[in-house]
């Protein structure tokens, strides 16, 4: 796979993008957050195009310029790690986006409202982190 440039700078403007409708949702605790039935909902599909679009960019950087395909999406943060496309700090705080990716997509597992508002926050947290190590590679 060749690398594309403008393609992942594509991907990494469209992750901006979702972590900045993710800011505006501001919902301060679980309480509130349980409360609003559009905002839960705006919550989970945010987080899930958030999770495929780190995927989506580290899959492509691993391919085009480390000749690696990844078996599941878990294995794409092990081999970004494992590769040094992402700093071990942050690949001990993306470790298990994967699984909670295909729960989101899939319903495997009945979605636990817990589990989406502390993803929320955890991709709250992290955000700025992702984008600046993000920036480096294109």
């Amino acid at each position: 796979m060749v690398y594309r440039k403008a393609s992942q700078r594509k991907r990494l403007e469209k992750l901006k993008a979702y972590y900045s409708d993710l800011r505006e949702m501001k919902v301060s605790s679980y309480e509130e957050y349980l409360k609003d039935k559009k905002s839960r909902y705006s919550i989970e599909r945010l987080l899930l195009l958030i999770a495929e679009a780190i995927l989506d960019f580290l899959d492509h950087l691993l391919a085009s310029q480390h000749r690696v395909v990844s078996d599941s999406y878990e294995e794409i943060i092990e081999n970004a790690r494992k590769y040094k496309v992402i700093s071990l700090d942050l690949y001990d705080r993306l470790k298990g986006l994967g699984g909670f990716r295909n729960v989101l997509a899939h319903g495997y597992l009945k979605l636990n409202d817990q589990e989406v508002f502390k993803n929320y926050q955890k991709m709250l947290e992290i955000a700025d982190e992702v984008l600046a190590e993000f920036e480096k590679t294109v």
